[in-house]
């Protein structure tokens, strides 16, 4: 063993175990602070809670999402929402990617085929799977910024402008994991409220967004196959105006149909509704034009008063003289009792009563009778219908006219009930207007009276029917006199004496005078009112709904 000396002078030994006395003292010291380092660090890691279930959740579905699981990713960013409801992202992040993974858990429904030559048939009543659909189907989420009008004036990538804006007016935003946020832009637009800034931010970015609920958007590139993967399908219940009918009703939305070019749509005649069904970006505004189209006509209340009035009078006046004068034989021939006539009290005997004949007379008499009589009878009722649509009205009874039976000799077993058609009596009104702007309103009439004219034909009655058919034009408000019967007929009767009776001059005060006048005038008066303005009177609102690739979606 090799053994080393150091030889040193006695203040440079005493110098050297100095130095070496302060480095042990100093390596104790630092020994000490790393273990004192180490038990604090040991007790706030013990103190510090393990990570939650709901950040776990978020974790996997984060790591789901970049592996292209979005069904799972979904479905863990909800659990982890559903576990922390105050934490914000979870929700977002799950909101972000409901619609991607009800694509992917359902099949998409196949596109119509554009070549089809022919155009769907619009079904007269709703199937059991549309009105599924509309009971199914909730209505899609709507934004709710912050009221007012405000002016912008931003800077930055799409991403940030976006993010800018949408805070502005007190929304929030996310963005699809495709999205691109491009090259840097200024957007500036002026007193606008937040729908007109998000419409036109989504048209100069090239974007579209979805509304996830009030207050939180999606923002996507607006490509075809985004929109079919983002946009909400919505089958909407439109009711159909009474005034309208079930035909007009199907003539407008075909109409709106092949403007809007919906996917789907269906008329219910029982419920009278109109049901659409397509993306969010084409039914709102097919809603629109449909309510539009069906209550633009102008509505007319057209005033009907029947009038009758009836008139009678009789006269009768002259001299009552008698016109018979019977001979009667006053003897006993036969012993049998002398007659005399009835109604004559008095006889003229020839011969003074020397004779067995004489003659009857009877008392004559001055008279004079008039009666006269008057009735008015009034029936007031109001129609109301559209420019075009013709109006029915009907005052009268049906009465029952027997058309078939069993008519045969001797008694049957076999009982057939007769056969009845009903025919309706009285009066029957078909009123079609047509509106020339707001101040003139033209009716076309179709009047029927039906009566029963007290006849009849093998047991059938015969039924007196008159018939009018006109057109007439009237102010707003005027009444006119579009239709009247006036029936007079007037009788003269004479009786008295043979020759006494036509004297010339004394003729009528020996006869007895009778003079009877019946008249009866039926007067229908109409006057049209306007109830709404026709469409080129009143300017319609406009319906920006965007170009024909790109539909604004409704916010």
């Amino acid at each position: 063993m090799t053994q080393v000396r150091f030889h040193a002078s006695r203040p440079a030994l005493v110098k050297a175990m100095g130095h070496l006395g302060a480095e042990v003292r100093l390596g104790r010291l630092l020994s000490m602070l790393i273990l004192r380092s180490l038990v604090v660090v040991l007790m706030v890691a013990g103190s510090l809670p393990a990570a939650s279930p709901a950040s776990r959740l978020y974790k996997q579905g984060r790591r789901a999402e970049r592996g292209g699981e979005i069904v799972r990713a979904y479905l863990l960013y909800a659990e982890a929402a559903a576990l922390d409801p105050g934490n914000h992202l979870y929700w977002a992040r799950s909101q972000a990617l409901r619609t991607r993974a009800a694509l992917k858990a359902q099949p998409a429904p196949k596109p119509a085929d554009a070549t089809l030559a022919g155009l769907p048939e619009a079904p007269s009543s709703l199937s059991p799977e549309d009105l599924a659909d509309v009971r199914r189907l909730k209505p899609p989420p709507e934004l709710k910024g912050a009221p007012g009008r405000k002016t912008l004036g931003l800077q930055g990538d799409a991403k940030a402008v976006w993010e800018q804006a949408a805070k502005a007016f007190g929304l929030d935003c996310v963005f699809d994991r495709d999205y691109q946020p491009g090259p840097a832009l200024r957007f500036r637009i002026e007193d606008a409220d937040y729908r007109e800034a998000l419409h036109q931010l989504e048209s100069i970015t090239g974007s579209f967004l979805a509304p996830l609920g009030a207050r939180l958007f999606l923002v996507l590139k607006d490509t075809p196959q985004k929109r079919l993967e983002a946009e909400p399908t919505v089958a909407l219940a439109i009711p159909i105006p009474d005034p309208v009918t079930i035909q007009e009703a199907q003539e407008m939305a075909r109409t709106v149909q092949q403007t809007m070019e919906i996917l789907k749509f269906a008329v219910d005649s029982e419920r009278r509704w109109v049901v659409f069904k397509d993306r969010v970006s084409k039914v709102r505004p097919a809603q629109a034009l449909f309510q539009q189209l069906a209550g633009r006509r102008a509505q007319v209340a057209v005033e009907l008063e029947l009038l009758e009035v009836d008139r009678s009078s009789f006269l009768s006046y002259g001299l009552m003289m008698p016109t018979q004068f019977p001979l009667a034989y006053l003897g006993q021939a036969f012993h049998s009792a002398p007659t005399v006539a009835q109604n004559f009290t008095r006889l003229l005997v020839f011969g003074g009563g020397k004779t067995l004949l004489g003659f009857g007379l009877a008392d004559a008499e001055v008279f004079a009778t008039m009666n006269r009589s008057w009735s008015r009878s009034l029936m007031r009722a109001e129609v109301r219908s559209l420019d075009g649509a013709p109006a029915s009205f009907h005052v009268g009874d049906k009465y029952p006219i027997l058309n078939g039976g069993y008519f045969g000799a001797g008694q049957s077993t076999l009982l057939v009930p007769p056969s009845f058609t009903f025919e309706d009596l009285g009066l029957g009104l078909k009123i079609t207007p047509h509106v020339h702007g707001l101040e003139e309103v033209s009716l076309e009439l179709e009047a029927e009276f039906k009566v029963l004219s007290g006849k009849s034909n093998n047991g059938i009655p015969v039924i007196s029917n008159r018939k009018l058919q006109s057109k007439v034009r009237l102010r707003n408000g005027e009444w006119g006199v579009v239709a009247g019967l006036m029936n007079v007929s007037e009788a003269r009767n004479i009786s008295g004496l043979a020759g006494l009776a036509t004297l010339p001059l004394l003729g009528p005060l020996f006869r007895q005078n009778t003079n009877t006048r019946d008249s009866t005038e039926v007067v229908l008066l109409l006057k049209p009112r306007l109830l709404s303005p026709p469409p080129g009177q009143t300017p319609l609102p406009a319906l920006y709904i965007g170009t024909e690739a790109r539909l604004l979606t409704p916010l």
